[in-house]
Order: structure tokens, then C-alpha cells, then sequence
């Protein structure tokens, strides 16, 4: 009978740890659907608008938390401004020192997101991502390999900013 009930009181003690835990996000942001414009560059590299806000809609389908919709049907819409685009050389070539054979790519943006039918934002934020890339005989190829990479974290930083409030 002991060993019954001692048995009955680790199981309990044991489920009563997994009672708080929540699958999912950590709060609910207050809004299910969002409208995400088109990122507008403020920095001097051709066709970054489209890469930047088609890799960060990708992420918030990743995440499934908001469902991505038109604009008329957004309880929120998300916009943008491409603030930052600069490659660093990270590491140079031991036959030629002043040549680099890699370098670090960072994307930063700001975007803000408003209620639908409303002018004042909600919220204000920035997110940035990186990624490194080695560098052949064509840069402007090689560097085009990090932009998605650079992107894609950006868009989860974002997303974690608005769904997870981090």
C-alpha cells in the first residue's frame, strides 16, 4: 500500500512539472493574419527588395504561427527598409595577402508593423543576419550566395520578434 501510494506521488510530481508547459509560441501577439509590402533598399545593391521580402514571407510560412494574406484581409501589415548591405573580407589568400578568398556578408533591416486601418505603428523594430561566403573569380556571383542566407535570418528574428515577442 506505501509503495502504491509512493508511486502515485512521484507520478504526479513528475506530470506536475510538464502542467505549465506550452507548445507553441510563447504569447499569443494579438493578430492572426499579416500583409508583409514589398522592403524598399535604402543601400546601393540591385535586386535586394524582392530576395529580402520573398525569403521573409518564407519564414513566417515556416513558423505557421501568422498566416500570410493579402492586404484586405491582414489584421496587421508589415513593412520595411533594407538599412544595411556590407561585405567584410574575413580571410586573404597566403599567396597574395591584400586578396581575399572569404568574406562575411551582413543584411540589417527596420521595418515597422501597423494594424490594419490604422497610421500609427504598433510596433518598431530592426533585425539583421549574416553569412559568409568564399570569393572565386566572379564576386558579384560569390556574394549573391550569402544574400539568402543573410536574409533568411533576418526573417526569423523578425518572426520571433512579433510572434514570440523576444
Amino acid at each position: 500500500m506505501i509503495a502504491r501510494i509512493s508511486s502515485l506521488l512521484a507520478a504526479l510530481l513528475l506530470l506536475s512539472g510538464c502542467a505549465s508547459y506550452k507548445l507553441g509560441t510563447v504569447r499569443d501577439p494579438g493578430f492572426k493574419t499579416i500583409f508583409i509590402e514589398n522592403f524598399k533598399s535604402l543601400v546601393d545593391e540591385p535586386g535586394l527588395e524582392n530576395l529580402v521580402t520573398t525569403t521573409i514571407i518564407q519564414q513566417f510560412q515556416a513558423d505557421g504561427t501568422l498566416t500570410v494574406t493579402d492586404e484586405a484581409r491582414a489584421d496587421v501589415v508589415l513593412r520595411g527598409k533594407i538599412t544595411e548591405f556590407t561585405s567584410t573580407p574575413v580571410r586573404y589568400s597566403r599567396s597574395n595577402e591584400i586578396t581575399p578568398i572569404e568574406s562575411s556578408l551582413t543584411l540589417g533591416v527596420a521595418y515597422t508593423l501597423t494594424r490594419r486601418g490604422e497610421t500609427k505603428p504598433y510596433l518598431e523594430g530592426s533585425a539583421a543576419g549574416s553569412a559568409g561566403f568564399f570569393i572565386g573569380s566572379d564576386f558579384q556571383s560569390d556574394k549573391r550566395q550569402g544574400v539568402p542566407i543573410a536574409a533568411a535570418k533576418a526573417g526569423r528574428q523578425i518572426v520571433s520578434q512579433l510572434v514570440e515577442g523576444w
